[in-house]
């Protein structure tokens, strides 16, 4: 099993300004961060309880998942850059 971990600019969803940075740690699987384990936000960590939706848009892959905080973020992979950004919290 491999583990990832990439730094990325967290935006805010509306504004789309610069906030925090994050890092997300994913499941390097037969593809590159195949999918996010936990991120971390201002040295907070936030464990992914589990994938509610998966979709790929033209060069990225999107994960709406339940934090262990009973929050829902939305995080995006972009693999021409391998980079993740947390694009929405509910």
């Amino acid at each position: 099993m491999h583990y990832r971990l990439n730094v990325v600019i967290i935006f805010k969803f509306f504004t789309g300004k610069l906030m925090e940075p994050v890092t997300v740690e994913s499941y390097d699987g037969s593809q590159a961060a195949e999918y996010p384990l936990r991120f971390f936000i201002n040295k907070r960590k936030v464990e992914i309880m589990r994938i509610e939706k998966q979709w790929l848009t033209p060069g990225c892959r999107c994960f709406e998942v339940l934090g262990d905080d009973g929050r829902v973020y939305v995080l995006e992979y972009k693999e021409h850059y391998d980079t993740w950004t947390l694009m929405r919290v509910n």
